[in-house]
């Protein structure tokens, strides 16, 4: 299964090797294209280029990697399973409730904060209790990592989606809040529709299989039983693989997984919470969303305490940046110090929270290296960006907004989906796209920026370039093509929604 993402993401990159030897590089400036010739990809580039891309994305495959790990340790102390197994007992009944639920909290909160990569982390936890409900795994995967996703094209302040369309298109955080309040309840509720509608035709298809299962083996064990040897003693080892509902299922892979029963599970819940809310918080650019200062005058406080001469703070806490300039770098710190706080409490030994931690890594490691190597394009466009030549896609961007002659939603629509293939990171699709909309009306501003992040997250719903979309379909063991088959109509759907949406605020 695993290797079919790595032949989606292949077939993404040698697309782009293809269009490489076609389209001419160029630069757009003062309303005119300047082609600069071919700049193809080499047969050696074909081998470099996925290597580069794992030394250059290694941040995000050691971030996925140690939420493995954190959930290595958290399994182990027997406290998560007992986590899981509460929520469980208590949704008995309301299992649609607790999906609907689910899909609400991940889609809210990436839409206000943008920081999918840390809301990742909560990914196994509600996958697990989903499972445990006995919800399919394409299913569980849309509720949560597919409801991440939505959340981002409904954007309302998240700082890795507005906050960038704001600081590159010289726009207010507030820009056109109401329409993405709208955007936001319309896809949501057109997402919660579409999931439901999906798990209950699977339930039932489920469900009668059982049935004819149960007819089955009545019918067996009704046939009469015809004389023979006694056959020798049948060992009790199965040699197929048992159902989990554990967060990573490392239980196979971790020696003597705690059983206890009644471990309390209020502490790790505890550490749990203080985990997302320190990352969500120090993650999040107050300063450049908002103009908070707040964080910023704290830490030049902090640092600037000194004992004597000496500024003791500025060397102890060296290297820690402001809260809202955190990155991956600290992401992995809050998560080592939790996982090291939870063996802690639950009185793991060393050994055991060595091991644990590890064999959490390992399970997670395909996974991560798949999210690293999504941004193999990416790798290129970003070193062809210090050349100054330009890139294919400018070419293609010019081409695009040129067929009208003035700011077309549509237009701007498309070239923000096909963008996001090549550009997985918004941040560099804005800066590309930045020279075709900055002669427009100061009004227009507003709706191409809209159009451009809805359009950007409507893509990493569906291309393989997508780092969090390939990390979960890697996570749940699911097919690119039996994902890209289950969302099209839901993306579709919401194409046109936008569509209409910008279409309707330009006439306004």
């Amino acid at each position: 299964m695993k290797r079919n993402l790595l032949k989606a993401i292949g077939i993404s990159f040698l697309i782009f090797v293809v269009l490489s030897w076609i389209i001419p590089t160029g630069t757009y400036s003062n309303g005119e294209l300047t082609t600069n010739g071919i700049d193809a990809v080499g047969v050696f580039d074909l081998f470099g280029i996925p290597v580069t891309t794992i030394m250059t994305f290694a941040m995000y495959i050691i971030v996925f990697a140690v939420i493995g790990g954190l959930y290595g340790v958290m399994e182990k102390t027997g406290a998560l399973p007992e986590w899981i197994k509460n929520i469980r007992r208590k949704f008995e009944g309301k299992e649609t409730g607790f999906l609907v639920f689910t899909i609400l909290f991940f889609v809210i909160l990436s839409s206000v904060t943008g920081l999918i990569v840390p809301l990742f982390i909560l990914v196994p936890l509600f996958a697990s209790v989903l499972f445990a409900m006995n919800y399919d795994k394409i299913t569980t995967m849309a509720s949560t990592v597919g409801a991440l996703l939505v959340g981002s094209v409904a954007s309302t302040y998240g700082f890795n989606i507005t906050g960038y369309t704001k600081n590159i298109l010289s726009l207010d955080m507030n820009n056109e809040i109401w329409a993405k309040l709208v955007i936001l309840v319309l896809v949501t509720a057109l997402f919660i529709f579409f999931v439901l509608k999906f798990s209950k035709a699977k339930t039932k298809r489920v469900a009668k299989a059982e049935i004819k299962k149960e007819v089955k083996t009545e019918t067996k064990k009704a046939a009469p039983k015809k004389e023979t040897k006694k056959a020798a003693p049948k060992k009790t080892t199965s040699t197929k693989k048992k159902k989990t509902t554990a967060a990573l299922a490392v239980a196979k892979d971790v020696k003597k997984v705690s059983t206890k029963k009644g471990v309390s599970t209020l502490p790790l819940i505890i550490i749990v919470a203080l985990l997302m809310i320190v990352a969500l918080v120090g993650m999040y650019n107050w300063y450049y969303s908002f103009g908070i200062e707040f964080f910023n005058d704290i830490h030049s406080t902090i640092m600037g305490v000194k004992i004597g001469d000496f500024p003791i703070f500025e060397h102890l806490l060296s290297g820690i940046s402001e809260i809202g300039y955190w990155g991956n770098a600290e992401l992995i710190m809050l998560m080592v110090i939790a996982s090291i706080l939870i063996a802690f409490v639950y009185r793991l030994k060393l050994g055991e929270f060595v091991e644990s931690f590890i064999a959490g890594m390992k399970k997670m490691l395909p996974t991560a290296i798949y999210a690293g190597l999504a941004s193999v394009i990416l790798t290129v466009l970003y070193q062809a960006s210090y050349g100054g030549t330009g890139t294919l896609v400018d070419t293609l961007m010019a081409k695009t907004f040129s067929l009208t002659d003035d700011f077309n939603v549509v237009s701007a629509g498309i070239s923000s989906l096909y963008g996001s293939f090549f550009y997985n990171d918004l941040y560099y699709l804005l800066s590309s796209m930045q020279p075709y909309i900055a002669s427009l009306d100061a009004s227009m501003l507003n709706v191409a920026g809209l159009i451009i992040q809805a359009m950007y997250a409507l893509g990493m719903l569906l291309f393989p370039t997508s780092v969090i979309l390939i990390a979960g379909l890697s996570y749940f063991d699911v097919k690119f093509g039996s994902w890209l088959k289950y969302i099209w109509k839901f993306a579709l759907a919401v194409f046109i929604v936008l569509i209409i949406i910008c279409c309707i605020l330009t006439v306004l």
